[in-house]
């Protein structure tokens, strides 16, 4: 199986962009309603462990991991989890979070916007290609994170062209899974979904799924309904 985690994926842009291999077979918005707050590495924590993770998480959200034996991994012989907020989250993005500080507690300055997404499509091109690396070897579990349309989202969204560009480039990432690994079993999912402010873009309490194969599960699923979806569909 093959999971694209793509974190803020918003359903909405989804279907304005024509993604067509983001939504391959089945697709839908999820509930994640029962947290408070939809926040990254908690609801990924959620995802991983099957169940809510809201009130375990008290130290720095960034640096809290779930152990492997706590997730849905401990159920593959082969897994491998790429840059997984609660999991396996890269150091790298400590500069994306300091220059999204700054930009509004300091100096919010138009060369912050430009130096951030820089560094966010740096990142990304990063992590795609140790994700296509990985994806043609033998594992029975692969896990790809992308944080582009959250982070690229947060002060980015009410630009249309951007978030276009953001959008082509993840439906050309779901494609090109799928032309490597044709007879994989792809899940899709985001961890919340994204809504215009202005400018600058925020969470929802809807993420995004989708899957190319048939499964029994309910038309807004909870996050931590895809746990014992995954264990099924082995």
């Amino acid at each position: 199986m093959i999971i694209l985690a793509l974190d803020g994926l918003e359903l909405s842009l989804v279907e304005k962009f024509s993604c067509e291999f983001l939504k391959q077979d089945r697709y839908g918005n999820t509930n994640i309603k029962e947290f408070s707050l939809p926040k990254t590495v908690i609801l990924w924590a959620s995802f991983l462990t099957g169940r809510n993770m809201e009130s375990e998480v008290k130290e720095d959200l960034w640096t809290f991991k779930v152990k492997p034996e706590q997730t849905f991994l401990k159920k593959f012989k082969n897994s491998k989890a790429i840059d997984l907020p609660a999991f396996s989250y890269g150091e790298e993005h400590r500069q994306e979070r300091e220059l999204l500080k700054e930009f509004f507690v300091g100096s919010s300055s138009e060369s912050i916007i430009e130096t951030y997404n820089q560094i966010a499509w740096k990142n990304h091109k990063k992590t795609k290609k140790i994700f296509f690396e990985e994806l043609k070897k033998n594992h029975d579990l692969l896990i790809g994170y992308f944080a582009l349309s959250d982070v690229i989202g947060h002060l980015n969204f009410g630009s249309l062209k951007t978030m276009e560009n953001v959008y082509e480039e993840l439906n050309e990432l779901a494609y090109q899974t799928k032309k490597i690994q044709p007879a994989e079993k792809i899940l899709i999912t985001s961890d919340h979904g994204m809504k215009e402010v202005g400018r600058f873009g925020d969470h929802t309490m809807a993420g995004f799924y989708s899957l190319n194969f048939d499964a029994k599960i309910s038309r807004k699923p909870k996050i931590t309904e895809f746990y014992d979806l995954i264990f099924r569909h082995n």
